[in-house]
């Protein structure tokens, strides 16, 4: 199916037009530095100000996205690598650059440019912004200061760089399979780890992370780093710590963190009765974490083509209304590219702006992967239609909401058009696993991060201390009965989420919880309508977070809405004792 490959003439139509479009935000910039000079005293001139700069970000944006999208689909190609690279640094030198509009726009007061809004009907569009930036007035430096942070950040993504490469290169190791020896890859990897052959997936296992071990060295050094120079940058932006920067930025009220955390450790006991029950079905007395990844499926083999694949989508989500599913149409043309490429990044899936990227194997994996995707995109390219650009990405915090109601909605179908208990299992299964990858191991990761920037603060993260952080966790979440090997704590060096940003898994956690009230209240209980959900789709980042998630009737700050996302979880373990029990029955 080729309309599943990116086509790019939105942003670009070559790379000419590319670096003619830096050319262009150049001049443009050059220009706009008489804004330097000139005194913002009016409404009028505040307007002209802000139209400009925001059409400066705009296409900076672009080149960013082309820039990157371009070398993730061929990380070997030295044209790509330079589109990606001269992108990064175009970025930061300019959004560097146009720092100083900041500052003058606080120099005026907010009295004053509350007064122009009043005055200036046309500025309304950009209040909430420029309130936003009045909110951010302590954490706003000077040009010496946003000189340094620029070099920070070209320290940070020259790091991120170093472990992309590295996480490139890297041997995963070979292993033997009836007499034939398998090298193990990116690719590949998922395949072997969850296989239902135990030898084969403990040698996966054990030579993985043996061969990542090898490396624990480089990934420490890199990720000390990072993490010493995210503390540096919160340090100078005035925040006390990483954390606060991250959450003050969206406005997140810091009690959600610490409820979602004490939330999870109070119902371990959940996921660990649910592997528990998977391990009794595998047949498994002693489980290792490496048993984990077997699928409840009874050998089922279920696998999917791409034009299967696009056709229970689509099915899946048809309760979310027409106006969904015309976004939809559009997006599965020109924007998914999900044809597997050897050329191709291999071991991440991700979306940005309308575009969404992955390896499409077959899978149920890549299936929800897929669905998960789209939910992003549909998200921006709503938004995109219903706003100015400022406002047109959705905040990070809310942005998971839709793409985790798409998975439910995903399962919710295949299990209505199961055939047999034991697909009805398996779909199942894969619901309950969704709760223990996105919460309890997201949660599990946001923990670990805080422990890490507690401890580079006062010491060198070093590979020893890092495993030995890792292994503390692992026990905590995953309980008693299980061995762990000691190749398991050196799995932190392929979480890629701590190299490329600062706490986000977290997200993933509350994204899990929102989605299912969404599905719950818009579904089953019908008190959201599908004109509701659509208004929070393209709202972007329109409002705060928190503000956003009223428009689907959530408070988050209620520990409620947290909780109940448990009532579920154990909901689905009990229906998966029945099912299980069924299928005892009639063998």
């Amino acid at each position: 199916m080729k309309k599943l490959e990116w086509n790019l003439n939105e942003l670009f139509e070559s790379d000419d037009q590319f670096y003619q479009s830096i050319k262009e935000v150049k001049d443009s910039v050059q220009k706009f530095m008489h804004y330097k000079q000139e005194i913002l005293d009016d409404a009028e001139t505040l307007e002209k100000t802000l139209i400009e700069y925001w059409k400066i970000k705009e296409k900076l944006n672009n080149i960013l996205i082309y820039g990157s999208l371009s070398y993730y689909k061929n990380i070997n190609s030295e044209r790509a690598i330079n589109l990606k690279k001269d992108a990064e640094c175009f970025n930061n030198e300019i959004i560097t650059t146009l720092k100083f509009i900041d500052n003058k726009i606080l120099e005026l007061g907010l009295e004053k440019i509350t007064k122009f809004i009043e005055e200036n009907p046309k500025l309304k569009i950009y209040e909430l912004s420029l309130h936003n930036l009045f909110r951010m007035k302590t954490h706003i430096q000077s040009d010496e200061i946003n000189q340094k942070i620029k070099e920070i950040n070209n320290h940070i993504n020259n790091n991120i760089n170093l472990y992309n490469q590295l996480m490139k290169n890297i041997k995963y190791g070979t292993i033997e399979i009836n007499g034939k020896t398998i090298e193990i890859c990116s690719s590949n990897f998922a395949k072997y780890i969850s296989s239902r052959n135990r030898e084969i997936r403990q040698k996966t296992y054990l030579e993985v992370n043996k061969n990542f071990q090898k490396e624990s060295n480089q990934f420490s050094d890199i990720l000390n780093h990072i993490i010493h120079y995210r503390i540096e940058m919160a340090k100078i932006e005035n925040y006390d710590t990483v954390l606060e920067k991250v959450l003050f930025t969206e406005n997140i009220d810091s009690k959600i963190l610490d409820s979602l955390i004490e939330s999870v450790n109070n119902n371990l006991n959940l996921i660990q009765e649910y592997l528990k029950i998977k391990s009794d079905m595998l047949g498994i007395e002693t489980p290792h974490l490496y048993d984990f990844g077997v699928p409840l499926d009874s050998d089922l083999k279920i696998k999917y083509s791409l034009e299967d694949a696009v056709s229970i989508i689509k099915n899946a989500l048809s309760p979310l209304g027409s106006e969904y599913m015309k976004a939809v149409e559009y997006l599965l043309n020109g924007h998914i590219d999900a044809i597997p490429d050897e050329n191709k990044h291999q071991s991440i899936t991700f979306s940005w702006h309308t575009y969404s990227f992955m390896n499409f194997r077959g899978s149920y994996v890549d299936l929800k992967n897929m669905i998960h995707e789209l939910g992003h995109i549909v998200n921006y390219y709503l938004s995109k239609n219903n706003l100015p650009f400022l406002y047109e990405d959705s905040t990070i915090f809310v942005g998971e909401t839709a793409s985790i109601v798409n998975e439910i909605l995903l399962n919710r179908y295949l299990r209505e058009h199961a055939e047999t208990e034991e697909e009805k299992l398996f779909y199942l299964s894969k619901e309950i696993e969704n709760y223990f990858t996105s919460v309890f191991k997201q949660t599990m990761y946001t923990e670990y991060e805080n422990e890490l920037y507690l401890l580079n603060s006062s010491e060198c993260l070093t590979s020893d201390l890092l495993s030995k952080k890792y292994d503390e966790l692992l026990k905590k979440y995953y309980g008693e009965n299980i061995e762990y090997d000691d190749e398991a704590s050196v799995e932190w060096t392929r979480l890629g989420h701590l190299y490329r940003w600062s706490y986000y898994p977290y997200k993933y956690a509350t994204g899990l919880l929102i989605a299912s009230n969404v599905v719950n209240s818009l579904i089953d209980e019908k008190t959201l309508t599908k004109d509701q959900y659509i208004d929070f789709l393209s709202s972007g980042s329109s409002l705060y977070s928190l503000d956003l998630l009223k428009k689907l009737n959530i408070d988050l700050t209620n520990l409620n809405v947290i909780n109940d996302g448990f009532k579920v979880l154990k909901k689905d373990i009990n229906e998966l004792k029945k099912i299980q029990s069924n299928i005892a029955k009639n063998k």
